[in-house]
């Protein structure tokens, strides 16, 4: 394995054991699982992980919606790598100096006993089946290549700005949060379009946070969410969205954005709005994959996988069985979630040890097809929750959790 030290400023060759695209829920999960593993195993020398992550730290998706309308609460919600508590870094690869200056002077070669881990703030831009070619954030260095054994996909999608963040470090999603409050306070008529998951919760909290503002939610379809849920769960999240003065508009379509912010449907009417949030698309980080690995790409963006979490072509039943890809970009037909992501990081880990040690793959498959579930925050910080068919508004557990929305459990779990 590639010996660098334990800070790097500019892209460089790296050869590693195990390759994580994306440190978020999923990717997190593997690499605390397998380290967990391997404390239990003897081998002669240790496991070499790469992570590569645009960000430095872990930002919580899950109470992003509130962060955005609650500065102070956003504080909360990213947690730099200098603060991890209990999983540690032994090299750094950036070109961020804000990061350089806060991390750097933390990372410790040799801090781990069983693993080897080297943290890269930068993205894959491509990847094959043994390689992948990255780049720093701030391009320093230019692109480089990484060789690896096995690779964890868990690069996750993107949404509008701001429920995907640019910020690469604590510093940049403060002041993003900051501005888009700011947007906020300084409108009069806001326009929600979309009401998924994050359309339900973005406009129910800054009706929450400012409930002089006129809010709208406008919809498509006469019910909402679009997941396979009972109607008994939507319409509650309706009627909690309409007792805080939510104004609920469905059957509606939204054609373009006027030059003066206002709405104009496709029926023809007008909507007069001062600032619009679309919540109505998102994208798989699909691109990196390269020419090797494209047509495991499925037509809804999705990419294709088997039993154990393996790149896995459907109709070919070719199998890349040192690739492993979890959370929102597996093809599955359950609602994905960041239990969801963190459930299929520690079967990877099994996965991966088991190779690692035994040289095959052994263990159960992961059980993709789950009963849905959904827990969304509503109008007046509502908790509409169900669960096993069960549907319950502010069940008490669900309220102690969401104080921070759901970060203590992930912190304990992932050790940050």
């Amino acid at each position: 394995m590639t010996k660098i030290s334990a800070v790097t400023k500019l892209a460089t060759s790296l050869a590693t054991n195990v390759l994580l695209v994306g440190g978020c829920y999923g990717g997190l999960s593997a690499l605390v699982h397998l380290r967990n593993l391997l404390k239990e195993k003897t081998l002669s020398k240790r496991v070499n992980v790469t992570l590569v992550e645009p960000k430095a730290g872990l930002l919580n998706i899950l109470g992003v919606p509130r962060a955005i309308v609650d500065p102070e609460f956003a504080k909360t919600q990213y947690v730099p790598l200098d603060e991890f508590r209990t999983l540690h870094f032994d090299h750094l690869v950036s070109d961020d100096k804000y990061v350089l200056q806060t991390a750097g002077p933390k990372i410790q070669p040799g801090v781990n006993e069983h693993v080897e881990v080297t943290y890269v703030q930068g993205k894959v831009t491509k990847l094959g089946k043994q390689e992948a070619e990255y780049s720093l954030n701030g391009g320093a260095g230019g692109t480089e290549k990484i060789t690896f054994d096995y690779c964890v996909l868990a690069a996750g999608r993107n949404r509008t700005w701001p429920t995907s963040p640019d910020a690469i470090n604590t510093e940049s999603f403060l002041e993003e949060v900051t501005k888009f409050n700011s947007t906020v306070k300084q409108s009069n008529r806001i326009a929600v379009v979309g009401a998924g998951a994050v359309g339900i919760e973005i406009a129910g909290d800054i009706k929450t946070k400012h409930p002089d503002k006129e809010v709208m939610l406008i919809h498509p379809h006469a019910t909402f969410p679009p997941e396979k849920l009972s109607d008994e769960f939507k319409q509650k999240v309706r009627e909690s969205l309409e007792r805080a003065n939510v104004k609920v508009m469905t059957g509606l379509r939204v054609k373009r954005e006027l030059e003066n912010k206002n709405l104009e449907l496709t029926n023809g009417d007008i909507i007069e709005a001062d600032f619009t949030y679309w919540c109505t698309s998102f994208k798989n980080n699909t691109d990196l994959l390269g020419e090797e690995l494209s047509h495991f790409v499925s037509p809804k963006n999705n990419v294709y996988i088997n039993g154990y979490l393996q790149l896995a072509h459907p109709e070919t039943n070719e199998v890349i069985e040192n690739i492993f890809c979890v959370g929102d970009m597996t093809e599955t037909p359950n609602i994905k979630t960041a239990g969801w992501a963190i459930s299929m990081g520690r079967h990877v880990g099994n996965y991966l040890l088991s190779l690692i040690v035994d040289g095959k793959l052994s263990g159960d498959e992961f059980p993709v097809d789950r009963p849905s579930a959904m827990l969304l925050v509503c109008g007046n910080e509502d908790i509409i929750s169900e669960v096993g068919g069960e549907v319950v508004v502010n069940k008490p557990i669900y309220i102690e959790q969401y104080k921070t929305y759901k970060f203590a459990t992930v912190r304990n779990t992932l050790g940050v």
